[in-house]
């Protein structure tokens, strides 16, 4: 597997080479999202991201659209709370005219007033549409829940009320400040070669001259000396079923404990031969939907459970997952049980990485996060390498009461979910 890296000009250069390819992936990643926003104007890293495709000195908005779709490839963006990301897919023939419309996009866009005001609807009914839907809102209930008064308990999209705040003076600021710092990162995959991307690099890129910008790091002294209570968020909806997510806070990326809590996710959740699969949907029948999973930050993480159930058996499926974890504390996972993990994971390893996207995206946040592109083949080495003792210690000081936070969207009453929650302990 050939990954290539270089600097230039404050930018990070990465090339995945891939002769059995006819495509390329293309992303350009910006270090700054939503936990880089002042609280008044929240919304405001997601708001620019929807503007930059909204017109140029040269291009309209279907100019841009019509010059990657017409010309046969797709491009797409995402904001999330430490990054920005535009990206685009087609021919590898179109590498040359994919970096010139997306340096266009992201270093020259004019924020018209009238499409401001017109996005401005546009993300409000993002919002309500997230809100509406139990699973997006749920996210937010439990960002806010497990960072409270913090930019990493904010929505990403903004609040209805806050993306009043943010006009074409917040943006061009906002875009000043961030769009051109060291650390961002151009990463192409596919039928191409380094030397040439690093030439297609310097012909189309801006230099990346201000040092990247810092955030409020989370203190998790501050948490504890706060929380009294068992923390939860909970909305209640005239609907059939429960929502829950439970989080535990965790390191942050830079843990050693990150593979750790990777097996960890696997054996617990995130397959159909795993442990809450297997005891809660398969063995009781007591939910459709239960999955683990977890998130790392520079300076924090999270690993969450996630829960859909029908809510008259709301106190069964809680007495159901004290059980499950309860046992893995006391008594851990089995020899059996880690070895199909770490095949599942070594082959799933294997498999995320065939594809231009893939190795994009491996390369992209590899150096956002670290600095530098992490040997896919070390990572899985790595993770091979724990152990069940490593497990064990882990969940123990994961999985306990003063590490918890919980979100909930369902027809009980606040009164009643922590009642029934209360059984967790």
């Amino acid at each position: 597997m050939q990954m290539h890296h270089d600097q230039l000009r404050g930018f990070h250069v990465a090339t995945s080479e891939m002769p059995y390819m006819d495509s390329v992936s293309v992303g350009i990643y910006i270090p700054v999202g939503s936990r880089y926003e002042e609280l008044a104007v929240n919304g405001v890293a997601h708001f620019l991201e929807h503007m930059i495709f909204k017109g140029t000195s040269d291009r309209s908005a279907l100019d841009l659209a019509i010059a990657i779709e017409g010309a046969g490839g797709t491009i797409n963006a995402y904001t999330t709370e430490d990054q920005t990301c535009l990206e685009t897919r087609g021919p590898v023939e179109l590498l040359p005219e994919f970096l010139e419309v997306m340096a266009d996009m992201l270093w020259h866009s004019t924020f018209s007033i009238e499409e401001i005001e017109r996005e401005r609807e546009v993300i409000a009914e993002e919002i309500v549409m997230y809100q509406e839907n139990p699973g997006d809102h749920l996210h937010d209930l439990l960002s806010a829940a497990l960072w409270p008064d913090h930019p990493l308990g904010r929505p990403i999209t903004g609040t209805e009320a806050s993306i009043q705040s943010i006009h074409r003076e917040t943006l061009e600021e906002f875009a000043e400040e961030h769009y051109s710092v060291e650390g961002l990162t151009l990463a192409v995959a596919g039928n191409v070669k380094h030397e040439d991307v690093l030439k297609l690099a310097d012909k189309f890129l801006p230099a990346a001259s201000t040092p990247q910008k810092t955030f409020e790091h989370f203190d998790p002294d501050r948490r504890s000396a706060e929380v009294q209570d068992l923390p939860l968020l909970h909305d209640q909806r005239e609907i059939e079923q429960v929502h829950l997510a439970i989080a535990y806070h965790t390191n942050g990326r830079h843990s050693s404990d990150r593979h750790i809590l990777r097996m960890l996710s696997f054996l617990l959740g995130e397959t159909m031969s795993s442990r809450l699969f297997q005891e809660l949907r398969e063995k009781r029948g007591l939910c459709y939907s239960i999955s683990s999973d977890y998130s790392l930050y520079e300076d924090t993480g999270t690993f969450e459970i996630h829960v859909g159930l029908d809510a008259q058996r709301l106190d069964e499926c809680i007495d159901a997952l004290h059980m499950v974890l309860a046992d893995l504390k006391n008594n851990g996972f089995t020899a059996a049980e880690l070895r199909q993990s770490k095949r599942y994971a070594d082959g799933q390893a294997k498999i995320g990485l065939e594809s231009t996207h893939s190795r994009m995206s491996w390369m992209g946040d590899s150096l956002m996060s670290f600095g530098k592109i992490i040997d896919p083949e070390e990572a899985r080495a790595t993770l091979a390498s724990v152990t069940l003792d490593e497990i064990r210690a882990l969940t123990s000081k994961t999985f306990m009461r003063e590490n918890i936070s919980i979100a909930s969207i369902g027809p009980h009453t606040e009164a009643n979910m922590r009642q029934a929650l209360e059984k967790l302990f």
